[in-house]
């Protein structure tokens, strides 16, 4: 491969230069993707996207799941605080299998429940940074509700076990 062709892979500096401004630390980069306008880098600790000239990112834990559709050239991911986002990348490289990865390395623990109503699922994620916090999601599906006294009983209650259990 020859100086140019390398270069063509490698992120600019200076926009590591950003992206470390922006979260406080050298990134450790694992992949990356960049699309018209956009650049995605998949870090150990966190998701960034780049779009224009600013920048956001996310804690591995904060992404409650997403995908990547070749065909149409979308990573798609939908955030704990429930906002939803896509880049439209034109070269992904390792990112698809980064994200993946990542996902899956901060999720410590999902228990599933069937109640009368439905489903509920809690997983217990962990922050990548080192610091080892854990956060706790719920989710219901199939009549099932949240917001139904009794399944947020049930939920509080087993959530406080599972932290009692994994920290």
């Amino acid at each position: 491969m020859d100086a140019m062709s390398l270069l063509a892979h490698r992120i600019d500096s200076s926009l590591l230069a950003e992206l470390e401004e922006v979260t406080g630390s050298r990134p450790h980069v694992l992949a990356w993707g960049r699309g018209p306008g956009v650049l995605v880098v998949a870090t150990r600790e966190q998701l960034a996207l780049r779009s224009g000239e600013a920048w956001r990112t996310w804690g591995w834990q904060e992404i409650l799941s997403g995908s990547w559709r070749a065909e149409r050239g979308v990573l798609r991911w939908v955030c704990a605080d429930g906002g939803k986002v896509e880049a439209g990348l034109d070269s992904v490289g390792r990112l698809p299998e980064a994200f993946r990865e990542r996902i899956q390395a901060s999720t410590v623990v999902t228990e599933t429940h069937d109640l009368a109503q439905g489903t509920v699922a809690i997983i217990g994620r962990r922050t990548l940074d080192g610091s080892d916090a854990m956060t706790w999601y719920a989710s219901a599906s199939g009549g099932a509700s949240l917001a139904d006294p009794a399944t947020a009983e049930f939920v509080v209650r087993r959530t406080d076990a599972l932290k009692e259990e994994w920290g």
